[in-house]
């Protein structure tokens, strides 16, 4: 029997826009139908390389409007345009999967979500560390008791300087980096956050150099989440990210900075190839992200449910956002109550799909 593949398009074709391009040629579940972008360039760049309409400046809304036979809209476009285009595939009846954070606030995410619900369509978000084997691999092993009952939390993730430098001026940067692992620590505890006290120093540029914020879940459980972009690129293996959970009957960890292989050259500095993100082998893209999309082709062809969904893309961005508020005030502050059930979807899936 002949299945018809999903058709695809992509609205942003930067570089995780390559990324999804790149699977949905290769998956034989999928073919890529049309891209968008605000760059005539890069649009036209994509459309040639897959032979597939292109439209520039952003025109998103004329991309439906060609091509009914959509099914799925992938939105990799920046973090702060997010918001029309999802809304726009939404509201045209095609199932998305939008690039995190899903938007740059709770408004805006929260419209997301309504309008995937009212319009009975899938609406996904990339929380890529739900697909990566070791962080789904240590939320399996809490989930399942391995640790006991969780007592406190912890993540890093601290990229040099020049990856802020893309941002910096478009939107808060408490929703830059936080909701990886906001949504991680959600995942893993299975319980809200109530409450957030932010720290941070205020740097060049007019934005912060360090966020540092603790959180505390209904349980009681306390996490701590680092976010640093103040330290220069450097050679050698630093430690950018880490998760930690401890419980009272053991502890759990990903050392995310860890990828397995290093090569040392005589002529130059050391070189640690991608075995996770985004590594090509074989010819072909590997890594998290293939896990992801596969996973979302998956769910829209109703095979399984989604093991990450809209309200807990929103989830995250609420708890950004209180730390934004908690930066403003200089108090610690609650979190949107409506987060009260932001743990209790996109839980079913165990592991990688």
């Amino acid at each position: 029997m002949t299945i018809t593949p999903l058709q695809i398009a992509i609205v942003g074709p930067g570089r995780m826009g390559q990324i999804y391009a790149r699977l949905a040629e290769e998956l034989s579940e999928t073919r890529l139908v049309a891209v968008c972008g605000r760059s005539e360039a890069s649009t036209r760049e994509m459309a040639d390389q897959y032979q597939v309409p292109g439209y520039p400046h952003a025109r998103h809304t004329d991309m439906l409007e060609n091509h009914a036979e959509i099914d799925a809209v992938v939105v990799s476009a920046s973090e702060w345009m997010h918001t029309a285009p999802v809304l726009a595939s939404l509201e045209a009846g095609k199932h998305v999967l939008v690039e995190k954070p899903m938007a740059v606030s709770p408004a805006d995410a929260r419209m997301m979500v309504q309008a995937a619900d009212r319009v009975g369509v899938h609406l996904m978000v990339c929380h890529s560390l739900r697909f990566d084997p070791p962080f789904a691999a240590m939320r399996q092993a809490v989930a399942a008791g391995d640790i006991g009952e969780v007592l406190h939390v912890y993540a890093r993730r601290n990229p040099p300087q020049v990856a802020a430098e893309r941002v910096l001026g478009k939107f808060s940067l408490a929703y830059w980096l936080t909701p990886h692992d906001i949504d991680m620590m959600l995942w893993t505890v299975g319980r809200p956050i109530t409450r957030v006290k932010a720290y941070a120093r205020q740097g060049g540029k007019g934005r912060h150099d360090f966020i540092i914020a603790v959180f505390t879940f209904d349980s009681g459980v306390v996490g701590v989440l680092e976010n640093s972009w103040s330290t220069p690129a450097h050679s050698g293996r630093p430690q950018y990210e880490q998760f930690s959970i401890h419980g009272s009957e053991g502890a759990a960890e990903v050392l995310g900075h860890e990828n397995g292989v290093a090569v040392y050259r005589a002529d130059g500095p050391p070189d640690y190839p991608d075995t996770g993100y985004t590594p090509v082998l074989h010819g072909r893209q590997e890594g998290m992200f293939r896990s992801l999309f596969s996973h979302f082709v998956g769910v829209v062809q109703g095979k399984w449910p989604p093991i990450v969904s809209g309200e807990n893309g929103l989830a995250a961005i609420q708890v950004a956002a209180a730390i934004d508020r908690s930066l403003e005030t200089g108090r610690e502050v609650q979190v949107d109550s409506s987060t009260a059930a932001q743990n209790t979807a996109g839980t079913t899936g165990e592991g990688v799909t």
